[in-house]
């Protein structure tokens, strides 16, 4: 299927909620498009060395709200329902990057048969201190789920500060005992 797609500076992972803030003609036409055709739009981590800048992968979204700054300017509030794997990117004479994008199952571990929290309590509850302590990240998420370590370890990631190339790492190269890990020692270092 083909889709738009949106490159930024950003990771998210499948469940992943984030507010963009739209003002480039191309991509005020892109939401338009989206919202009006019901097929979302693809979000991908912008990369220097690819042709249109483009990863290899993305989210399929779905814009969910959107609403204007006091300065006029477009605030769209998208999800991540699904990862997707992005060929054939093209442009068009606006320079909207399009591509067709099939479905994928990465990473590989965000499955339900590594959702039990188990030993990992610590991330799900400093997880849960974070979304209590931050309004702003806790009222974009229309849906939480604290209580599946995948989905717990995929919102660690997104907001840990660390570059988008550890990101895309840990979420796509490393296994998820790995991955859990790392999350521990800096979790463990943050919040001790």
């Amino acid at each position: 299927m083909k889709r738009a797609i949106f490159p930024l500076p950003l990771f998210i992972l499948p469940d992943g909620y984030t507010r963009l803030r739209i003002f480039e003609p191309r991509y005020l036409n892109m939401v338009k498009s989206a919202l009006k055709e019901n097929i979302g739009f693809v979000l991908c981590s912008f990369e220097h060395d690819t042709p249109f800048n483009i990863s290899a992968q993305g989210c399929l979204m779905n814009i969910i709200d959107f609403d204007q700054d006091d300065n006029g300017m477009l605030l769209i509030d998208v999800c991540a329902t699904q990862s997707v794997q992005i060929n054939d990117v093209f442009q068009d004479e606006q320079e909207l990057r399009y591509g067709l994008v099939s479905n994928c199952n990465t990473p590989y571990w965000y499955t339900e048969a590594n959702n039990n929290i188990g030993e990992h309590k610590r991330l799900q509850d400093t997880l849960r201190e974070v979304f209590t302590n931050n309004p702003e990240l806790s009222s974009l998420y229309k849906q939480t789920y604290f209580d599946k370590l995948t989905w717990v370890a995929a919102r660690w990631l997104e907001l840990l500060p660390i570059s988008i190339e550890k990101k895309q790492l840990l979420a796509f190269e490393t296994n998820f005992d790995n991955l859990l890990s790392f999350l521990h020692t800096v979790i463990n270092n943050e919040f001790a």
